[in-house]
């Protein structure tokens, strides 16, 4: 009988060996960390999603693409987009999205709205107009 406790307590003792140690050799960097920021080409601004529409107006092509891009992957790693149905939505690209918040800040009345909350709703509020619409 003894001799199947001590089995069972050196078992335990391996197992938090093991496990302590595998603490220690795990990659430090978690998977999100290792995506990198797209950056715009020739040092134009880089847009964040506190930013606003008049940023988004006022910014080059390269830097709409790049937050594009990014918002993008953020949109496409959500358990929202799951949710969408939408043939339009769920075929939406980089250049898709920028092309919808365009339309979404051609708008007067969102000016003041914020990138993150544009890059969230314009995919769904104009998933059924053309490419290229602007109001």
């Amino acid at each position: 009988m003894t001799k199947i406790s001590d089995f069972h307590i050196l078992a335990r003792l391996v197992l938090v060996i093991v496990l302590i140690s595998s603490l220690f050799f795990a990659p430090k960097v978690a998977i999100a960390a290792e995506r990198r920021p797209v950056i715009p080409a020739n040092g134009q601004p880089i847009l964040s999603g506190n930013m606003h529409g008049s940023d988004w107006i006022a910014a080059s092509n390269d830097s709409k693409q790049a937050y594009c891009e990014e918002a993008f992957a953020a949109f496409r790693g959500s358990a929202a987009q799951s949710y969408i149905i939408s043939h339009n939505i769920q075929s939406l690209s980089p250049e898709g999205l920028c092309d919808r918040m365009d339309q979404y800040y051609s708008l007067e009345e969102y000016a003041d709205d914020r990138l993150g909350s544009a890059a969230a709703i314009a995919p769904i509020l104009f998933a059924d107009t053309p490419l290229g619409t602007k109001y």
